[in-house]
């Protein structure tokens, strides 16, 4: 197990499972968990983008390009609202967007 916090090792194994092979990072105090987790799986690549506005378009151009699902993860609060304009965009495109918050 990869994370001392079992629920959090068990999410990012299912992710890995279900094909989420690539994942953009917003990190921040209280993703950090999900963050190191993600950063440690052998199957997972991570892409570090600190806004969350742009972390999200660049998510949904790979999910686009790749043909695969790509998850998004940032911290709590407004952080999250800032995917809002790529999440809206994923669903009226049906692009495969997996959208992870603290």
């Amino acid at each position: 197990m990869i994370s001392d916090k079992q629920h959090i090792a068990e999410l990012i194994d299912l992710c890995a499972r279900k094909g989420v092979k690539n994942v953009v990072l917003s990190p921040g105090s209280r993703n950090a968990p999900l963050t190191i987790c993600f950063d440690e799986h052998p199957d997972i690549r991570c892409y570090v983008v600190p806004d969350e506005r742009s972390a999200g378009f660049v998510a949904l151009g790979m999910s686009l390009e790749l043909d695969d699902p790509v998850a998004i993860c940032c911290t709590s609060g407004s952080a999250s609202l800032n995917y809002a304009p790529a999440i809206a965009e994923a669903y009226y495109q049906k692009i495969s967007l997996l959208v992870l918050t603290a």
